[in-house]
């Protein structure tokens, strides 16, 4: 019993990890919302939900609740296409540049989620 709390602990602790650079990605995109350009109201409240859909798919990946990150992990991608769609047109070079790197750190947490899952 013990062996599998150190294995689960050991998982979450590269989950952790892996999800460091997708943070600061984050909270550098949240500060260029305040300098780079004006976000409308109605964007800011999609941000807001793609926050608590990525709130409840990072805390379900903590607990290796698959299927639930799984359906959060979709739900967050077809809001996230919107924004993309809807308001990320013709986005200064800087956000542009961080939202690059910030959904790649994403989708790198997700894979390494996946793959603890799988060997777990």
């Amino acid at each position: 019993m013990s062996e599998l709390l150190a294995s689960d602990l050991s998982a979450r602790i590269v989950l952790a990890l892996a999800l460091l650079p997708f943070l600061y990605f984050a909270a550098r995109d949240q500060v260029l919302h305040f300098t780079a350009r004006r976000v409308s109201v109605a964007e800011n409240l999609l941000h807001l939900a793609l926050g608590v859909l990525l709130t409840v798919a990072i805390t379900r990946a903590f607990l290796f609740r698959e299927r639930s990150v799984a359906v959060t992990v979709l739900a967050f991608a077809v809001a996230g296409s919107v924004d993309e769609f809807v308001f990320h047109r013709g986005l200064p070079a800087v956000e542009h540049d961080v939202h690059a790197k910030e959904h790649f750190a994403l989708f790198v947490f997700v894979a390494v989620f996946g793959a603890l899952a799988h060997f777990r």
